[in-house]
C-alpha cells in the first residue's frame, strides 16, 4: 500500500511508519491523519508485523502537531467534529491494538505530536528531543492529548505543560515518566530498531494481553484489578504460546510462536 504523507516498510517483524512531511515538521494534516489511521490498521491486521515503530522524517521534528494552515476554516460544526476526530481515533486505536507501538522521537514533539508520542506504548527519544504543549500561547488548548499525557506523567506535571506551554527536554520527559529511554541522537534509530526486534521475537499473545492489561488497569479499583489480572493470568498460561515457550525453555531451543 502506498501513501502520500507516510513512508512504510516491514522487515524482520518490525513495521516502520514514518510521518513524511518534513517541510512542515511532519504536522498532522487531515490527509496524514487519515493515512496514519489506515496504515496502523493494516499492520495490526498483518501477522508479519509484530511491532510498529512510528517516526518522523527530516532532521527537525518527530511531529510539530496540528497543521495550523486553514485551522480557522473548519466548515460546519459536524465537519469540524469529524476533522477533530482523527487524532482521538488514532490514540484509541493504538491503545486497543495488540501490536506494540514504539515512538522514535527526535527534535520537536509538540502539541498533537507530543500527544501522539505519549499515546504509543513506548517512547525512545534522542537526547535533543523537546516535548511541549504550546497551544495555550495561541489561545487554544491541547484537550485531546491531555488524556495520554496526564495518564503518563500525572496531573501536576502534566498541567504544568498544559498551562505554561513551555517545552521540556528529553531528560526531563524521562524523569516525568513520559519517555521510556533517552539515547544519543546518533544512536536513535539503531537503538529503537534493536528494541523493536527484541519485542518482535516475543510471544504476540503475551504482548497483546500485556497491552490490554495496561489499558484496563488505570481506572480499576485495586481488588477488582487483582481479580481481573487473575483471569488474564489464566488466559496467558493456557495459551498455545505459553505452552510452546515453556517447552522451548526446557528443550533449550528458540520458541516458535503462533500468536494463539
Amino acid at each position: 500500500m502506498s501513501y502520500e504523507t507516510l513512508l512504510t516498510s516491514l522487515d524482520e517483524g518490525v513495521a516502520r511508519v514514518t510521518l513524511n512531511r518534513p517541510e512542515a515538521r511532519n504536522a498532522l494534516s487531515a490527509a496524514l491523519l487519515g493515512e496514519l489511521e489506515r496504515a496502523l490498521a493494516a499492520y495490526e491486521a498483518d501477522p508479519a508485523a509484530r511491532v510498529i515503530v512510528l517516526a518522523g522524517a527530516g532532521d527537525r521534528a518527530f511531529c510539530a502537531g496540528a497543521d495550523l494552515k486553514g485551522a480557522g476554516d473548519r466548515g460546519t460544526t459536524l465537519a469540524a467534529r469529524e476533522t477533530f476526530g482523527g487524532l482521538p481515533r488514532i490514540l484509541e486505536a493504538i491503545a486497543r491494538m495488540r501490536t506494540p507501538v514504539i515512538a522514535q522521537v527526535h527534535g520537536f514533539a509538540l502539541a498533537g505530536g507530543c500527544g501522539l508520542a505519549a499515546g504509543c506504548d513506548l517512547i525512545v527519544a534522542s537526547d535533543d528531543a523537546r516535548f511541549g504543549l504550546p497551544e495555550i500561547k495561541v489561545g487554544v488548548l491541547p484537550l485531546v492529548v491531555m488524556a495520554p499525557i496526564l495518564r503518563a506523567v500525572g496531573e501536576k506535571r502534566g498541567m504544568l505543560m498544559v498551562l505554561s506551554g513551555e517545552p521540556v527536554s528529553a531528560r526531563e520527559a524521562f524523569e516525568m515518566g513520559l519517555v521510556s529511554v533517552v539515547v544519543p541522537r546518533a544512536e536513535l534509530e539503531a537503538r529503537t530498531t534493536a528494541l523493536a526486534r527484541g519485542l518482535a521475537r516475543l510471544s504476540p499473545t503475551a504482548l497483546g494481553i500485556a497491552k490490554e492489561a495496561a489499558l484496563t488497569l488505570h481506572d480499576m479499583e485495586y481488588t477488582k484489578a487483582l481479580r481481573y489480572l487473575r483471569e488474564l493470568t489464566t488466559l496467558v498460561f493456557l495459551s498455545d504460546d505459553a505452552k510452546e515457550g515453556i517447552a522451548a525453555f526446557f528443550e533449550k531451543r528458540e520458541p516458535r510462536w503462533t500468536g494463539r
